[in-house]
Protein backbone atom coordinates (compact mmCIF):
# COMPACT_ATOMS: atom_id res chain seq x y z
CA UNK A 1 0.00 0.00 0.00
CA UNK A 2 1.29 3.46 -0.82
CA UNK A 3 2.01 5.32 2.32
CA UNK A 4 0.81 8.87 2.38
CA UNK A 5 3.77 11.66 3.03
CA UNK A 6 3.42 12.85 6.95
CA UNK A 7 4.74 15.73 8.21
CA UNK A 8 7.51 16.71 7.04
CA UNK A 9 10.43 17.05 10.32
CA UNK A 10 12.02 20.77 10.91
CA UNK A 11 14.34 18.69 13.08
CA UNK A 12 15.63 15.46 13.87
CA UNK A 13 14.03 14.30 17.10
CA UNK A 14 15.36 11.43 19.54
CA UNK A 15 12.73 8.67 19.45
CA UNK A 16 10.42 8.91 22.86
CA UNK A 17 8.75 6.96 25.17
CA UNK A 18 5.59 6.86 23.52
CA UNK A 19 3.99 4.64 26.31
CA UNK A 20 5.15 6.51 29.04
CA UNK A 21 4.07 9.91 27.13
CA UNK A 22 0.53 8.51 26.75
CA UNK A 23 0.40 7.62 30.47
CA UNK A 24 1.12 11.17 31.49
CA UNK A 25 -1.08 12.84 28.57
CA UNK A 26 -4.28 10.77 29.24
CA UNK A 27 -3.70 11.99 32.82
CA UNK A 28 -3.41 15.30 31.94
CA UNK A 29 -6.38 15.42 29.36
CA UNK A 30 -8.46 13.32 32.06
CA UNK A 31 -7.93 16.19 34.45
CA UNK A 32 -9.80 18.57 32.25
CA UNK A 33 -6.57 19.75 30.06
CA UNK A 34 -8.50 20.22 27.10
CA UNK A 35 -5.62 22.39 25.09
CA UNK A 36 -4.95 21.63 21.17
CA UNK A 37 -1.32 21.10 21.84
CA UNK A 38 -2.33 18.51 24.57
CA UNK A 39 -4.76 16.89 22.51
CA UNK A 40 -2.44 16.61 19.68
CA UNK A 41 0.32 15.24 21.33
CA UNK A 42 -1.85 12.73 22.67
CA UNK A 43 -3.34 11.66 19.42
CA UNK A 44 0.47 11.62 17.62
CA UNK A 45 1.67 9.05 20.65
CA UNK A 46 -1.68 6.79 20.08
CA UNK A 47 -0.87 7.27 16.52
CA UNK A 48 3.20 5.75 17.05
CA UNK A 49 1.38 3.21 18.69
CA UNK A 50 -0.68 1.70 16.52
CA UNK A 51 -3.92 2.79 17.88
CA UNK A 52 -5.31 5.06 15.20
CA UNK A 53 -9.18 4.59 15.70
CA UNK A 54 -7.75 7.04 19.37
CA UNK A 55 -5.91 9.09 17.35
CA UNK A 56 -8.79 10.06 15.01
CA UNK A 57 -10.85 10.48 17.90
CA UNK A 58 -8.49 12.87 19.86
CA UNK A 59 -7.78 14.64 17.05
CA UNK A 60 -11.59 15.12 16.28
CA UNK A 61 -11.69 17.33 19.29
CA UNK A 62 -9.52 19.88 18.71
CA UNK A 63 -12.02 23.02 17.85
CA UNK A 64 -10.28 25.28 15.15
CA UNK A 65 -7.48 22.74 13.53
CA UNK A 66 -4.71 24.03 11.90
CA UNK A 67 -3.15 22.79 8.41
CA UNK A 68 -0.54 20.25 10.67
CA UNK A 69 -4.16 18.95 12.39
CA UNK A 70 -5.94 18.18 9.50
CA UNK A 71 -3.12 17.01 8.06
CA UNK A 72 -3.03 14.07 11.06
CA UNK A 73 -6.39 13.83 10.34
CA UNK A 74 -6.24 12.62 6.72
CA UNK A 75 -3.09 10.51 7.16
CA UNK A 76 -5.27 8.51 9.52
CA UNK A 77 -8.02 8.23 7.37
CA UNK A 78 -6.27 7.57 4.63
CA UNK A 79 -4.19 4.75 6.55
CA UNK A 80 -8.08 3.43 7.25
CA UNK A 81 -8.26 3.51 3.26
CA UNK A 82 -11.28 5.80 4.03
CA UNK A 83 -10.70 7.75 0.37
CA UNK A 84 -13.45 10.30 0.41
CA UNK A 85 -12.53 11.73 4.53
CA UNK A 86 -8.72 11.60 3.52
CA UNK A 87 -9.02 13.77 0.42
CA UNK A 88 -11.59 15.90 2.17
CA UNK A 89 -9.01 16.80 4.89
CA UNK A 90 -6.01 16.90 2.93
CA UNK A 91 -7.96 19.60 1.01
CA UNK A 92 -8.32 21.25 4.20
CA UNK A 93 -5.05 21.22 5.03
CA UNK A 94 -3.53 22.49 1.93
CA UNK A 95 -6.29 25.23 1.88
CA UNK A 96 -5.17 26.74 4.90
CA UNK A 97 -1.28 26.45 4.28
CA UNK A 98 -1.16 26.59 0.23
CA UNK A 99 2.94 25.72 0.47
CA UNK A 100 2.37 22.35 1.84
CA UNK A 101 3.69 19.95 0.07
CA UNK A 102 2.58 17.07 2.44
CA UNK A 103 -1.11 18.21 2.01
CA UNK A 104 -0.65 18.53 -1.62
CA UNK A 105 1.02 15.17 -2.60
CA UNK A 106 -1.32 13.40 -0.42
CA UNK A 107 -4.11 14.82 -1.83
CA UNK A 108 -2.53 13.81 -5.60
CA UNK A 109 -2.03 10.38 -3.91
CA UNK A 110 -5.72 10.05 -2.18
CA UNK A 111 -7.46 10.99 -5.89
CA UNK A 112 -5.12 8.56 -7.22
CA UNK A 113 -6.43 5.76 -5.21
CA UNK A 114 -10.30 6.57 -5.94
CA UNK A 115 -9.70 6.59 -9.59
CA UNK A 116 -9.40 9.95 -9.85
CA UNK A 117 -6.78 10.03 -12.71
CA UNK A 118 -7.64 13.69 -13.95
CA UNK A 119 -7.97 15.18 -10.41
CA UNK A 120 -4.84 13.66 -9.36
CA UNK A 121 -3.33 15.39 -12.97
CA UNK A 122 -4.45 18.80 -11.84
CA UNK A 123 -2.99 18.36 -8.54
CA UNK A 124 0.16 17.50 -9.99
CA UNK A 125 0.54 20.53 -12.19
CA UNK A 126 0.18 22.76 -8.89
CA UNK A 127 2.41 20.42 -6.94
CA UNK A 128 5.69 20.46 -9.05
CA UNK A 129 6.53 24.12 -7.88
CA UNK A 130 6.48 23.10 -4.31
CA UNK A 131 8.78 20.05 -4.52
CA UNK A 132 11.02 20.85 -1.73
CA UNK A 133 14.18 19.24 -3.58
CA UNK A 134 14.95 18.97 -7.43
CA UNK A 135 15.41 15.26 -6.93
CA UNK A 136 11.33 15.21 -6.13
CA UNK A 137 10.41 17.59 -9.05
CA UNK A 138 11.79 15.15 -11.37
CA UNK A 139 9.74 12.43 -9.97
CA UNK A 140 6.29 14.59 -9.91
CA UNK A 141 7.40 15.48 -13.73
CA UNK A 142 7.78 11.83 -14.34
CA UNK A 143 4.42 10.86 -12.86
CA UNK A 144 2.89 13.77 -14.46
CA UNK A 145 4.31 12.24 -17.63
CA UNK A 146 3.11 8.84 -16.94
CA UNK A 147 -0.48 10.73 -16.05
CA UNK A 148 -0.40 13.10 -18.78
CA UNK A 149 -3.20 13.44 -21.67
CA UNK A 150 -3.08 12.22 -25.02
CA UNK A 151 -1.75 13.95 -27.86
CA UNK A 152 1.03 13.72 -30.63
CA UNK A 153 3.46 16.37 -28.81
CA UNK A 154 2.79 15.46 -25.04
CA UNK A 155 3.07 11.74 -26.35
CA UNK A 156 6.53 12.23 -27.64
CA UNK A 157 7.67 14.45 -24.57
CA UNK A 158 6.27 11.61 -22.08
CA UNK A 159 7.54 9.31 -23.77
CA UNK A 160 11.27 10.90 -23.87
CA UNK A 161 10.38 11.26 -20.03
CA UNK A 162 9.92 7.88 -19.44
CA UNK A 163 12.55 6.21 -21.51
CA UNK A 164 15.34 8.77 -19.66
CA UNK A 165 14.53 7.65 -16.18
CA UNK A 166 16.94 5.59 -13.97
CA UNK A 167 16.69 2.60 -12.19
CA UNK A 168 16.12 4.06 -8.91
CA UNK A 169 13.54 6.69 -10.34
CA UNK A 170 11.75 3.77 -12.09
CA UNK A 171 12.18 1.53 -8.46
CA UNK A 172 10.43 4.20 -7.03
CA UNK A 173 7.71 5.12 -9.28
CA UNK A 174 6.58 1.49 -9.46
CA UNK A 175 6.73 0.91 -5.32
CA UNK A 176 4.26 3.92 -5.66
CA UNK A 177 1.73 2.52 -8.76
CA UNK A 178 1.72 -0.92 -7.21
CA UNK A 179 0.66 0.25 -3.75
CA UNK A 180 -2.58 2.34 -5.25
CA UNK A 181 -6.00 0.64 -4.38
CA UNK A 182 -7.08 0.81 -7.81
CA UNK A 183 -6.57 -2.03 -10.11
CA UNK A 184 -7.76 -0.63 -13.34
CA UNK A 185 -5.37 2.45 -12.52
CA UNK A 186 -2.43 0.20 -11.79
CA UNK A 187 -2.95 -1.34 -14.79
CA UNK A 188 -3.21 1.69 -16.68
CA UNK A 189 -0.20 3.33 -15.21
CA UNK A 190 1.76 0.23 -15.66
CA UNK A 191 0.91 -0.67 -19.18
CA UNK A 192 2.20 3.02 -20.12
CA UNK A 193 5.24 2.22 -18.37
CA UNK A 194 6.28 -1.13 -19.92
CA UNK A 195 5.04 0.39 -23.58
CA UNK A 196 7.30 3.11 -22.82
CA UNK A 197 10.18 1.37 -21.53
CA UNK A 198 9.94 -2.46 -23.09
CA UNK A 199 13.13 -3.36 -22.06
CA UNK A 200 12.31 -3.32 -18.32
CA UNK A 201 12.24 -6.09 -16.24
CA UNK A 202 11.28 -4.60 -13.55
CA UNK A 203 8.36 -2.58 -15.60
CA UNK A 204 7.17 -5.44 -16.98
CA UNK A 205 7.49 -7.82 -13.79
CA UNK A 206 5.35 -5.19 -12.02
CA UNK A 207 2.92 -5.04 -14.58
CA UNK A 208 2.47 -8.85 -15.17
CA UNK A 209 2.31 -9.39 -11.06
CA UNK A 210 -0.49 -6.51 -10.82
CA UNK A 211 -2.84 -8.30 -13.58
CA UNK A 212 -1.97 -11.47 -11.46
CA UNK A 213 -2.88 -10.30 -8.40
CA UNK A 214 -6.12 -9.42 -9.90
CA UNK A 215 -6.70 -12.45 -11.62
CA UNK A 216 -6.41 -14.03 -8.54
CA UNK A 217 -9.04 -11.98 -6.89
CA UNK A 218 -11.20 -12.38 -9.85
CA UNK A 219 -10.87 -16.37 -9.10
CA UNK A 220 -11.83 -16.23 -4.99
CA UNK A 221 -14.90 -14.03 -6.18
CA UNK A 222 -15.32 -17.08 -8.91
CA UNK A 223 -15.18 -14.40 -11.36
CA UNK A 224 -14.03 -17.18 -13.69
CA UNK A 225 -15.02 -15.66 -16.92
CA UNK A 226 -13.45 -12.37 -16.20
CA UNK A 227 -10.30 -14.22 -15.09
CA UNK A 228 -9.60 -15.65 -18.50
CA UNK A 229 -10.68 -12.52 -19.97
CA UNK A 230 -7.49 -10.89 -18.18
CA UNK A 231 -5.11 -13.78 -17.75
CA UNK A 232 -5.45 -14.73 -22.13
CA UNK A 233 -3.82 -12.07 -23.29
CA UNK A 234 -1.45 -11.79 -20.55
CA UNK A 235 -0.28 -15.58 -21.30
CA UNK A 236 0.56 -14.51 -24.93
CA UNK A 237 2.02 -11.15 -24.17
CA UNK A 238 4.66 -13.11 -21.52
CA UNK A 239 5.26 -15.91 -23.99
CA UNK A 240 5.59 -13.44 -26.76
CA UNK A 241 7.94 -10.66 -24.41
CA UNK A 242 11.52 -10.29 -25.36
CA UNK A 243 11.51 -9.45 -21.86
CA UNK A 244 11.77 -12.68 -19.79
CA UNK A 245 11.04 -12.88 -16.60
CA UNK A 246 10.89 -15.88 -13.88
CA UNK A 247 9.03 -19.17 -15.35
CA UNK A 248 6.85 -19.16 -11.95
CA UNK A 249 4.91 -16.27 -13.52
CA UNK A 250 3.98 -18.01 -16.57
CA UNK A 251 3.01 -21.43 -14.44
CA UNK A 252 1.10 -19.59 -11.74
CA UNK A 253 -0.82 -18.07 -15.50
CA UNK A 254 -1.54 -21.24 -16.70
CA UNK A 255 -2.73 -22.45 -13.27
CA UNK A 256 -5.05 -20.12 -13.09
CA UNK A 257 -6.37 -20.78 -16.36
CA UNK A 258 -7.04 -23.96 -15.63
CA UNK A 259 -8.66 -23.13 -12.81
CA UNK A 260 -11.10 -20.52 -14.02
CA UNK A 261 -11.57 -23.06 -17.00
CA UNK A 262 -12.72 -25.99 -14.54
CA UNK A 263 -14.69 -24.02 -12.27
CA UNK A 264 -16.86 -23.06 -15.21
CA UNK A 265 -17.01 -26.77 -16.57
CA UNK A 266 -15.08 -27.10 -19.35
CA UNK A 267 -12.66 -29.26 -17.99
CA UNK A 268 -10.96 -30.15 -21.24
CA UNK A 269 -9.73 -26.26 -21.71
CA UNK A 270 -8.59 -27.03 -18.22
CA UNK A 271 -7.07 -29.77 -18.38
CA UNK A 272 -5.17 -28.11 -21.28
CA UNK A 273 -3.92 -25.22 -19.15
CA UNK A 274 -2.69 -27.45 -16.46
CA UNK A 275 -0.67 -29.75 -18.64
CA UNK A 276 0.95 -26.69 -20.07
CA UNK A 277 1.58 -25.62 -16.93
CA UNK A 278 3.04 -28.66 -16.15
CA UNK A 279 5.13 -28.57 -19.28
CA UNK A 280 6.77 -25.69 -17.94
CA UNK A 281 7.23 -26.73 -14.89
CA UNK A 282 9.28 -29.65 -16.06
CA UNK A 283 11.56 -27.20 -18.03
CA UNK A 284 12.11 -24.76 -15.34
CA UNK A 285 13.04 -27.81 -13.03
CA UNK A 286 15.43 -29.56 -15.87
CA UNK A 287 16.70 -25.89 -16.99
CA UNK A 288 20.05 -25.12 -15.71
CA UNK A 289 20.99 -23.43 -12.01
CA UNK A 290 21.26 -24.06 -8.67
CA UNK A 291 22.00 -27.94 -7.39
CA UNK A 292 19.06 -27.86 -5.31
CA UNK A 293 15.84 -26.14 -6.12
CA UNK A 294 13.85 -27.40 -3.18
CA UNK A 295 13.52 -23.98 -1.73
CA UNK A 296 12.39 -22.49 -4.76
CA UNK A 297 9.38 -25.01 -5.35
CA UNK A 298 7.89 -24.87 -1.88
CA UNK A 299 5.66 -22.48 -0.29
CA UNK A 300 5.25 -21.68 3.23
CA UNK A 301 3.27 -24.38 4.12
CA UNK A 302 6.22 -26.89 2.99
CA UNK A 303 3.94 -28.03 -0.42
CA UNK A 304 6.11 -28.87 -3.44
CA UNK A 305 4.45 -26.41 -6.36
CA UNK A 306 4.68 -30.28 -8.16
CA UNK A 307 1.91 -31.24 -6.19
CA UNK A 308 -0.87 -28.79 -6.76
CA UNK A 309 -0.31 -29.17 -10.74
CA UNK A 310 -0.21 -32.85 -10.41
CA UNK A 311 -3.68 -32.13 -7.59
CA UNK A 312 -4.90 -29.85 -10.25
CA UNK A 313 -4.51 -32.80 -13.23
CA UNK A 314 -6.31 -35.00 -10.50
CA UNK A 315 -8.92 -33.31 -10.01
CA UNK A 316 -9.95 -32.40 -13.88
CA UNK A 317 -9.60 -35.98 -15.12
CA UNK A 318 -11.47 -36.81 -12.08
CA UNK A 319 -14.32 -34.72 -13.05
CA UNK A 320 -14.31 -36.16 -16.35
CA UNK A 321 -14.67 -39.95 -14.90
CA UNK A 322 -10.81 -40.63 -15.96
CA UNK A 323 -10.27 -42.50 -12.82
CA UNK A 324 -6.73 -44.35 -14.42
CA UNK A 325 -5.48 -41.22 -15.41
CA UNK A 326 -6.56 -39.63 -12.15
CA UNK A 327 -5.34 -42.05 -9.98
CA UNK A 328 -1.78 -41.70 -11.53
CA UNK A 329 -1.47 -38.00 -10.90
CA UNK A 330 -3.19 -38.66 -7.05
CA UNK A 331 -0.29 -41.03 -6.43
CA UNK A 332 2.46 -38.27 -7.43
CA UNK A 333 0.38 -35.93 -5.44
CA UNK A 334 0.63 -38.00 -2.25
CA UNK A 335 4.05 -38.89 -3.44
CA UNK A 336 5.48 -34.79 -3.10
CA UNK A 337 3.42 -34.61 0.10
CA UNK A 338 4.90 -37.80 1.94
CA UNK A 339 8.41 -36.64 0.67
CA UNK A 340 8.50 -33.12 1.85
CA UNK A 341 6.75 -34.18 5.25
CA UNK A 342 10.14 -32.71 7.03
CA UNK A 343 9.53 -29.64 5.80
CA UNK A 344 5.71 -28.80 6.60
CA UNK A 345 4.62 -26.06 8.35
CA UNK A 346 3.06 -26.25 11.01
CA UNK A 347 4.35 -29.97 11.56
CA UNK A 348 1.37 -31.38 11.02
CA UNK A 349 0.21 -29.72 7.92
CA UNK A 350 1.27 -32.32 5.29
CA UNK A 351 0.61 -35.11 7.04
CA UNK A 352 -2.99 -33.75 7.70
CA UNK A 353 -3.25 -33.06 3.81
CA UNK A 354 -1.59 -36.71 2.40
CA UNK A 355 -3.67 -38.48 5.10
CA UNK A 356 -6.90 -36.87 4.65
CA UNK A 357 -6.54 -36.81 0.45
CA UNK A 358 -5.72 -40.62 0.78
CA UNK A 359 -8.91 -41.60 2.79
CA UNK A 360 -11.09 -39.72 0.02
CA UNK A 361 -9.40 -41.47 -2.73
CA UNK A 362 -10.15 -44.52 -0.72
CA UNK A 363 -13.55 -43.95 -0.76
CA UNK A 364 -13.89 -42.60 -3.77
CA UNK A 365 -12.64 -45.94 -5.05
CA UNK A 366 -14.20 -48.39 -3.18
CA UNK A 367 -17.68 -46.52 -4.49
CA UNK A 368 -16.51 -47.19 -7.85
CA UNK A 369 -15.91 -51.15 -6.85
CA UNK A 370 -11.92 -50.83 -8.00
CA UNK A 371 -11.02 -52.69 -4.66
CA UNK A 372 -7.10 -52.87 -5.69
CA UNK A 373 -6.76 -49.13 -5.79
CA UNK A 374 -9.09 -48.58 -3.03
CA UNK A 375 -6.77 -50.48 -0.90
CA UNK A 376 -3.72 -48.75 -2.40
CA UNK A 377 -5.16 -45.47 -1.04
CA UNK A 378 -5.53 -46.89 2.16
CA UNK A 379 -2.22 -48.40 2.80
CA UNK A 380 -0.86 -44.86 1.95
CA UNK A 381 -3.42 -43.89 4.83
CA UNK A 382 -2.28 -46.20 7.16
CA UNK A 383 1.45 -45.30 6.55
CA UNK A 384 0.66 -41.79 7.48
CA UNK A 385 -0.62 -42.29 10.44
CA UNK A 386 0.61 -46.45 11.92
CA UNK A 387 -2.18 -46.02 14.79
CA UNK A 388 -5.54 -44.75 13.82
CA UNK A 389 -7.82 -47.45 14.38
CA UNK A 390 -10.06 -46.58 12.29
CA UNK A 391 -8.09 -46.66 8.98
CA UNK A 392 -6.67 -50.01 10.45
CA UNK A 393 -10.18 -51.26 10.41
CA UNK A 394 -11.12 -50.47 6.93
CA UNK A 395 -8.11 -51.73 6.04
CA UNK A 396 -8.62 -55.28 7.45
CA UNK A 397 -12.36 -55.28 6.04
CA UNK A 398 -10.80 -54.03 2.29
CA UNK A 399 -8.08 -57.37 2.98
CA UNK A 400 -10.96 -59.42 3.84
CA UNK A 401 -13.12 -58.43 0.82
CA UNK A 402 -9.76 -58.98 -1.04
CA UNK A 403 -9.26 -62.31 0.25
CA UNK A 404 -5.95 -61.61 1.14
CA UNK A 405 -5.88 -63.63 4.76
CA UNK A 406 -2.21 -63.12 5.61
CA UNK A 407 -2.48 -59.43 5.02
CA UNK A 408 -5.73 -59.12 7.03
CA UNK A 409 -4.82 -61.12 9.95
CA UNK A 410 -1.60 -58.90 9.84
CA UNK A 411 -3.50 -55.56 10.40
CA UNK A 412 -5.76 -57.46 12.66
CA UNK A 413 -2.36 -58.20 15.01
CA UNK A 414 -2.00 -53.94 14.77
CA UNK A 415 -5.25 -53.61 15.83
CA UNK A 416 -5.30 -55.59 18.30
CA UNK A 417 -2.00 -53.85 19.79
CA UNK A 418 -3.51 -50.40 19.42
CA UNK A 419 -6.58 -51.33 21.17
CA UNK A 420 -5.77 -54.44 22.93
CA UNK A 421 -9.05 -54.71 25.28
CA UNK A 422 -11.71 -53.90 21.96
CA UNK A 423 -14.46 -56.43 21.31
CA UNK A 424 -13.85 -55.46 17.66
CA UNK A 425 -10.80 -56.87 16.98
CA UNK A 426 -11.89 -60.58 18.99
CA UNK A 427 -14.71 -60.32 16.71
CA UNK A 428 -12.65 -59.58 13.51
CA UNK A 429 -10.37 -62.24 14.20
CA UNK A 430 -13.73 -64.57 13.50
CA UNK A 431 -14.03 -63.34 9.92
CA UNK A 432 -11.10 -63.93 8.98
CA UNK A 433 -11.37 -67.49 9.92
CA UNK A 434 -12.38 -70.56 7.33
CA UNK A 435 -15.86 -71.52 7.39
CA UNK A 436 -16.39 -74.19 5.30
CA UNK A 437 -16.90 -77.15 7.42
CA UNK A 438 -19.76 -77.46 9.90
CA UNK A 439 -16.88 -78.13 12.60
CA UNK A 440 -15.29 -74.57 12.19
CA UNK A 441 -19.00 -72.95 12.04
CA UNK A 442 -19.97 -74.33 15.52
CA UNK A 443 -16.63 -73.67 16.60
CA UNK A 444 -16.79 -70.16 15.49
CA UNK A 445 -20.36 -69.85 17.13
CA UNK A 446 -19.12 -70.79 20.29
CA UNK A 447 -16.59 -68.45 20.31
CA UNK A 448 -19.05 -65.56 19.41
CA UNK A 449 -21.05 -66.52 22.36
CA UNK A 450 -17.68 -66.33 24.90
CA UNK A 451 -17.08 -62.23 23.32
CA UNK A 452 -21.06 -62.16 23.80
CA UNK A 453 -20.79 -62.72 27.23
CA UNK A 454 -17.37 -60.75 27.99
CA UNK A 455 -19.15 -57.88 26.63
CA UNK A 456 -22.54 -57.99 27.51
CA UNK A 457 -24.64 -55.18 25.97
CA UNK A 458 -22.22 -54.01 23.87
CA UNK A 459 -24.04 -52.83 20.80
CA UNK A 460 -20.79 -53.25 18.48
CA UNK A 461 -20.92 -56.93 19.39
CA UNK A 462 -24.17 -57.45 18.44
CA UNK A 463 -24.06 -56.07 15.21
CA UNK A 464 -21.26 -57.24 14.51
CA UNK A 465 -21.94 -60.69 15.27
CA UNK A 466 -25.29 -60.47 13.15
CA UNK A 467 -23.52 -59.46 9.98
CA UNK A 468 -20.72 -62.44 10.96
CA UNK A 469 -23.74 -64.89 11.39
CA UNK A 470 -25.36 -63.49 8.17
CA UNK A 471 -22.54 -64.28 6.30
CA UNK A 472 -22.73 -67.84 7.99
CA UNK A 473 -26.13 -68.45 6.88
CA UNK A 474 -25.53 -69.36 3.12
CA UNK A 475 -22.83 -72.01 4.23
CA UNK A 476 -24.88 -74.08 6.53
CA UNK A 477 -27.11 -74.24 3.46
CA UNK A 478 -24.49 -75.09 1.36
CA UNK A 479 -24.15 -78.10 4.04
CA UNK A 480 -28.05 -78.47 4.40
CA UNK A 481 -27.87 -79.29 0.31
CA UNK A 482 -24.69 -81.62 0.58
CA UNK A 483 -26.33 -83.95 3.10
CA UNK A 484 -29.33 -83.92 1.09
CA UNK A 485 -27.93 -85.07 -1.81
CA UNK A 486 -26.29 -87.86 0.12
CA UNK A 487 -29.79 -89.04 1.64
CA UNK A 488 -31.52 -89.08 -1.86
CA UNK A 489 -28.71 -91.17 -3.56
CA UNK A 490 -29.24 -93.66 -1.32
CA UNK A 491 -32.87 -93.39 -1.35
CA UNK A 492 -32.98 -93.34 -4.92
CA UNK A 493 -30.51 -96.49 -4.91
CA UNK A 494 -33.05 -98.72 -2.44
CA UNK A 495 -36.01 -97.39 -4.95
CA UNK A 496 -33.72 -99.18 -8.05
CA UNK A 497 -33.10 -102.12 -5.91
CA UNK A 498 -35.32 -105.16 -5.24
CA UNK A 499 -35.57 -105.43 -1.20
CA UNK A 500 -33.44 -108.60 -1.25
CA UNK A 501 -30.68 -106.99 -2.82
CA UNK A 502 -30.57 -104.11 -0.28
CA UNK A 503 -27.30 -104.24 1.90
CA UNK A 504 -29.35 -103.00 4.67
CA UNK A 505 -26.74 -102.80 7.46
CA UNK A 506 -24.77 -100.66 5.37
CA UNK A 507 -27.88 -98.38 5.22
CA UNK A 508 -28.92 -98.47 8.32
CA UNK A 509 -24.82 -97.20 9.19
CA UNK A 510 -25.19 -94.66 6.81
CA UNK A 511 -28.29 -93.18 7.87
CA UNK A 512 -27.42 -93.23 11.50
CA UNK A 513 -24.48 -91.04 10.47
CA UNK A 514 -26.51 -89.07 8.46
CA UNK A 515 -29.06 -88.44 11.13
CA UNK A 516 -25.83 -87.29 13.45
CA UNK A 517 -24.36 -85.01 10.90
CA UNK A 518 -28.40 -83.31 10.59
CA UNK A 519 -28.67 -83.00 14.25
CA UNK A 520 -25.41 -81.62 14.11
CA UNK A 521 -26.68 -78.58 11.98
CA UNK A 522 -29.33 -77.85 13.73
CA UNK A 523 -27.55 -77.26 16.82
CA UNK A 524 -25.48 -74.76 14.75
CA UNK A 525 -28.50 -73.52 13.01
CA UNK A 526 -29.66 -72.89 16.20
CA UNK A 527 -26.94 -71.37 18.19
CA UNK A 528 -27.04 -68.83 14.96
CA UNK A 529 -30.86 -67.70 15.82
CA UNK A 530 -29.71 -66.32 19.10
CA UNK A 531 -27.65 -64.04 17.35
CA UNK A 532 -29.84 -62.65 14.41
CA UNK A 533 -31.87 -59.51 14.27
CA UNK A 534 -33.00 -59.41 10.62
CA UNK A 535 -36.14 -61.05 9.84
CA UNK A 536 -35.48 -62.45 6.75
CA UNK A 537 -32.29 -64.37 7.74
CA UNK A 538 -34.56 -65.46 10.86
CA UNK A 539 -36.89 -66.63 8.54
CA UNK A 540 -34.16 -68.84 6.71
CA UNK A 541 -32.58 -70.66 9.85
CA UNK A 542 -36.36 -71.60 10.24
CA UNK A 543 -36.71 -73.29 7.15
CA UNK A 544 -33.31 -74.75 7.41
CA UNK A 545 -34.28 -76.02 10.89
CA UNK A 546 -37.50 -77.50 9.59
CA UNK A 547 -35.74 -79.06 6.68
CA UNK A 548 -33.27 -80.49 9.18
CA UNK A 549 -35.83 -81.85 11.39
CA UNK A 550 -37.68 -83.83 8.21
CA UNK A 551 -34.36 -85.48 7.12
CA UNK A 552 -34.23 -86.23 10.94
CA UNK A 553 -36.75 -88.35 10.97
CA UNK A 554 -36.25 -89.48 7.47
CA UNK A 555 -33.03 -90.84 8.99
CA UNK A 556 -34.06 -92.02 11.75
CA UNK A 557 -37.01 -94.30 10.30
CA UNK A 558 -34.44 -95.73 7.99
CA UNK A 559 -31.68 -96.52 10.44
CA UNK A 560 -33.37 -98.74 12.87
Amino acid sequence: MTEALDVISVTPIVEPDWAEAIRFLEQAVKAGNQDANALYLLAMAYKHQGRGGEARAMLAKIGDPDANVLLQRGVLAFNDKEWPAAADEFEKAWQKDPASYPAAYNLMLTRLCQGQLEGALEILDKLVPLAPSPAENRFLTLMRSLLGRAGAEASAEQAFLLGSITAQEEQRLLDMIVGLNQFEVVYRLLAKLVSARPQSEAAFRGYIGAAMVQAKNLVDRCQWSDAELLLTPLKRRLENSQVKLDPFYLIAILNMLGVAATMAQDFERGLTHFRAAAEAFQRDFSAPGPASKTDRYLNSQGVYLGAWIEQNLALGNEWLNRLDVAETHWSRYLDYLEHYVPRSLPPDYLPILGFEGASRLADLFSRKEKWSSAANFLQRAHRIRPTDYETLERLFHMYTQLKKTEEARKILRRLREVRPNDPQAELFELEVRETRKLDDIDTLMSDLRRIAQRFPNDSRVEERGAALVHNIVPNLERIADQYAGQVNKVVDQMRRLPSYQINWPTVRDIMRDMEDKYLFLRRVAQKCLAHITSDDVRRELHRLISHCDRKIDQCHSLGE
